[in-house]
């Protein structure tokens, strides 16, 4: 399952990302939202897409974008599935005077999600093949010059455009975007119903899930944070996640468990605490049946995995 962090914050580099299935390995964006808009762009293959609980089966080349604050979840439907993502982080992008009619009737509206975009650009809608064009300029640049960083999943990885030039270059790309968007109508005014009772019960139980998975975690507490009956909100979470509330809280964990194994050396039973699970033996079963190694060896093999990059980019 691949976590996709924000594209830029205070002293982090922007990144574009890319995302190659094939037979043996899929794309698995688990549910998440973000504070700024997503940009994807579906090259070739097959994807199934939620956004706010509604499904759609991606099977032609296609962008998409995903508003600031929406619940999605992705994954790749065929093999040779090719898909690339961008955050647009609105707040990096404005200009310095707070009265620039730019920042005024365009990023903040956007920033504030008073202005959403429209959801899908196909070949058949007008500025697609414009903002296709900066696109893939774009992927091109960064396949020539950037750094490459390991997503902890084999489909996956990111572009990472350290210096200034390169940070500069995707944040042009990203206003270039922003107008086309605004130049072929690609925006919108936010209207009552984009607010959907049922989308803030699921981030809600989310996010305690996230804020507390070093805890115990009770589906009672969930479902009270949805206001929700507890037997209603287990099958309510599973028809939306695909998974049970206790299945979402244990790979949750066993992803932040591979975090810890990736990026640090702290020894085995400390990361399984440390990730919310006070039984080393439960979690060694866990993290066996859902990542399909040990935790040593999913620690050794991504070593390695290092190392091995690092010396072909030698040669």
């Amino acid at each position: 399952m691949v976590m996709r962090l924000s594209s830029v914050r205070q002293g982090m580099a922007m990144r574009l990302y890319e995302s190659i299935s094939d037979e043996k390995e899929k794309l698995q964006v688990g549910l998440n939202w973000h504070d700024d808009p997503e940009l994807l762009y579906f090259k070739s293959g097959q994807f199934r897409l939620t956004l706010n609980l509604k499904e759609y089966d991606i099977t032609d080349e296609r962008i998409c974008f995903v508003n600031a604050g929406q619940i999605r979840k992705l994954e790749a439907d065929s093999r040779k599935a090719v898909e690339y993502a961008v955050h647009i982080p609105i707040s990096e992008l404005l200009f310095q005077d707070p009265a620039d009619p730019i920042n005024e009737k365009l990023l903040v509206p956007l920033m504030k999600s008073k202005l959403l975009f429209k959801t899908f650009l196909t070949v058949s809608d007008i500025g697609f093949l414009d903002v296709l064009q900066v696109l893939n300029e774009s992927i091109r640049h960064f396949r020539r010059v950037s750094t490459k960083e390991n997503t902890g999943t084999p489909t996956s990885h990111a572009f990472v455009a350290n210096s200034v030039s390169d940070q500069l270059y995707l944040r042009a790309t990203l206003l270039q975007v922003l107008s086309l968007a605004d130049a072929y109508g690609m925006l919108r005014s936010r209207t009552a119903q984009d607010t959907e009772k049922q989308t803030e019960a699921v981030k809600a139980s989310i996010q305690y899930v996230r804020d507390n998975y070093m805890n115990k975690i009770y589906i009672h507490d969930l479902s009270n944070i949805a206001g929700l009956n507890e037997q209603y909100f287990i099958r309510f979470f599973g028809n939306v996640t695909g998974i049970s509330p206790l299945d979402y809280i244990n790979r949750y964990r066993i992803k932040k468990a591979a975090e810890l194994l990736r990026t640090t050396n702290i020894k085995v039973y400390e990361v399984a605490e440390m990730s919310g699970f006070h039984n080393v033996g439960n979690f060694m079963k866990i993290f066996r049946n859902q990542i399909g190694q040990t935790p040593m060896a999913y620690r050794k093999n991504f070593n390695q995995t290092i190392i091995d990059t690092k010396n072909k980019e030698k040669k």
